[in-house]
């Protein structure tokens, strides 16, 4: 029977044990006469944690779940942090795998024996502080490799002493994935400006069609575009995706990417300058000039972190528009001299546009949205973040926009309610963040009674927004309550546990929960979260933030003990909670009795996204 490629997640607290059959022998003998293809059938539909959950109630669906989980090609396991003995119950028998994501946070070089199969063909490695044995392995017997994305969360000061070079790493994949068309190497937790000394730049094949480098200095980005006289083939001949992040942008570079790289379809530069760059070391109006010669281009992100383009300005902003007409994808920021005439220019520049990101839009005002629906009438994604001169006008204007599924307006402070009424009435929006935004519990009203079936919704730092607004909301006539499943309201201070209590009995498919800084939250908030797990046959809530909830007890950990949150993967509780001593259950405890979980202690934003630390017992 062919399987179709699935997303799996994390194992669950059973953590896939061969323990003895807890259910009784007349359950068990109905399951067991129900023919072994329909248990497999059916546990093959499950996500791994929820198989393995079954597998500890019979042995009948401990067999069944076996077989199911050996067939599945497509396993995502970065929700949590496996061990290798956890990981290994997942892999093991299971030769087709084609798709693995693994958090590497708890493993180790001897991981190696299970995740390198020769199925594979896309390999992402989170977090990982392998070794050059590892790698060996998987050069050695994942031949047919096409894709693999590496973070490699290594401080700076173990990193030289380990690698001398990370590119020694990188040679046995080279020499034995010879059909590798994608390489992502990140190390997130290295400075851009010394990452060269320390990392090295990777070798790359020829045959690379997309390629991730973080971080890299301009000056060692610059070598992998040499101007090519020869007929040797090089790695500008095939890519097509490049992403860099960067110590400075410059207009050298993006000259020598244009240039060199023929079929670029999809370019992602970032830096993060110190300070304010001097010419020669900057992206100016030229560089922008470069740009509009890729006219293949589909998906372009040019971003700055720390300080702005201060010379670029609408000129170059147009002549990418003029070159650029195949564009479906925008990302810029830090563009602080381009007003409404070059956002303008970008948003009418073609028909098949379909995402548009701006933030830090100084200069960006309601006028840049109008007729975008003519404009681009395809759009589905507007993201216009902290931009200071948008109002209600520009929620108003996106109104026609009923192709438009994710709209981020967060940082934008003066969207208010008005604005709101408009939104509700999108007909396809899935996402919305509004946090920092002038709204009230009337604005919330508005959309618990539109159409809207929004999955994602973001109120971080509304302040005027209380639990009566939340209670309108989730209770009105509109479908939100039933499409809600990812939920920030963090830094509200009006926040309390009657919010807490709606939330938990008309939101049963919740899956991801902010409520950090929210001062008025007890532990008899969590006790109502925590029984939705019990009381009900789903266990939806998986990633739970409550980072400096001050009114929480000393000792609320014991809150998420079993049988409470059943489903829980990612707790974010905060530094002054890992600093507190005398705790009961201590932190390594609970982890101790729930192998599924991740803790978080350094007020990540939800999940960790982007963040690399030592796991949480280590810092007690």
């Amino acid at each position: 029977m062919k399987r179709k490629p699935r997303g799996a997640a994390a194992a669950g607290d059973a953590g896939c044990t061969r323990g003895e059959a807890s259910g009784s022998s007349e359950g068990e003998g109905l399951v067991e006469r129900l023919p072994e293809a329909l248990l497999v059938e059916v546990l093959g539909r499950l996500e791994v944690d929820d198989a393995c959950s079954a597998a500890a109630s019979c042995r009948a669906l401990h067999g069944a779940a076996a077989a199911a989980i050996s067939s599945i090609t497509t396993i995502d396991l970065s929700a949590f942090a496996p061990s290798n003995a956890i990981l290994s119950r997942i892999l093991e028998g299971n030769g087709e795998v084609r798709s693995l994501t693994v958090n590497c946070s708890l493993l180790d070089d001897s991981s190696a024996s299970v995740i390198a199969k020769g199925s594979l063909r896309e390999l992402s490695l989170l977090k990982c502080s392998f070794t050059l044995s590892f790698f060996m392995a998987i050069g050695e017997r994942c031949r047919d490799l096409r894709s693999l994305k590496l973070e490699v969360a290594v401080a700076p000061e173990v990193l030289y002493s380990r690698y001398s070079g990370f590119s020694t790493c990188l040679a046995p994949i080279y020499a034995g994935c010879i059909y590798l068309e994608t390489l992502w190497v990140k190390f997130p937790l290295l400075d851009p400006h010394t990452a060269d000394s320390e990392t090295g730049l990777p070798f790359l094949q020829s045959n690379l069609k997309e390629l991730l480098l973080q971080p890299v200095s301009h000056s060692r980005a610059k070598t992998v575009f040499p101007r090519i006289t020869s007929l040797t083939k090089h790695v500008t001949d095939s890519l097509e995706s490049l992403s860099l992040v960067l110590d400075t942008m410059t207009d050298e570079l993006v000259m020598l990417i244009t240039s060199n790289v023929h079929n670029l379809v999809e370019l992602c530069l970032e830096d993060e300058p110190v300070t304010q760059p001097n010419l020669p070391e900057d992206l100016t109006n030229v560089g922008l000039q470069a740009l509009g010669l890729c006219h293949n281009l589909r998906h372009l992100s040019l971003t700055r972190r720390y300080c702005d383009f201060r010379r670029v300005n609408d000129f170059g902003i147009l002549m990418l528009a003029e070159g650029c007409k195949q564009l479906r994808a925008i990302r810029l920021s830090g563009f602080s001299k381009v007003s409404d005439a070059g956002y303008a220019a970008l948003l009418h520049s073609g028909k098949d546009l379909k995402k548009f990101e701006v933030s830090n839009g100084l200069c960006l005002s309601d006028l840049a949205c109008l007729d975008l629906d003519k404009a681009a009438p395809n759009i589905t994604e507007v993201r216009l973040l902290n931009c200071a001169l948008l109002t209600s006008d520009t929620a108003i204007s996106l109104a026609p926009c009923t192709n438009l599924k994710v709209l981020d307006l967060s940082g934008c402070k003066s969207i208010a309610d008005s604005g709101l009424v408009s939104i509700s009435q999108l007909p396809k929006l899935t996402l919305l963040d509004l946090a920092g935004a002038d709204i009230t519990d009337a604005g919330l009203s508005a959309l618990g009674n539109g159409r809207c079936l929004i999955s994602s919704l973001c109120l971080r730092g509304c302040r005027r927004i209380g639990s009566n607004g939340i209670a309108s909301l989730l209770c009105g006539t509109g479908t939100i309550n039933k499409t809600l499943v990812s939920l920030d309201i963090g830094n509200v201070p009006r926040i309390s546990c009657r919010a807490v209590t709606v939330i938990a009995k008309n939101c049963e498919q919740i899956n991801s929960l902010c409520l950090r800084n929210c001062l008025l939250i007890t532990d008899s908030s969590l006790e109502v979260l925590g029984s939705m797990s019990r009381d009900s046959s789903k266990c939806s809530l998986r990633m739970l933030d409550l980072a400096y909830c001050s009114k929480l007890s000393r000792n609320f950990l014991r809150l998420f003990e079993p049988p409470l949150f059943r489903g829980l993967r990612w707790l974010g509780i905060g530094k002054n909670v890992v600093q507190r001593r005398g705790c009961s259950p201590t932190v390594a405890e609970l982890l101790e009795r729930k192998p599924g979980l991740t803790i978080c202690g350094n007020a990540c934003d939800m999940g960790c996204r982007n963040k690399c630390h030592p796991d949480i017992r280590f810092l007690q």
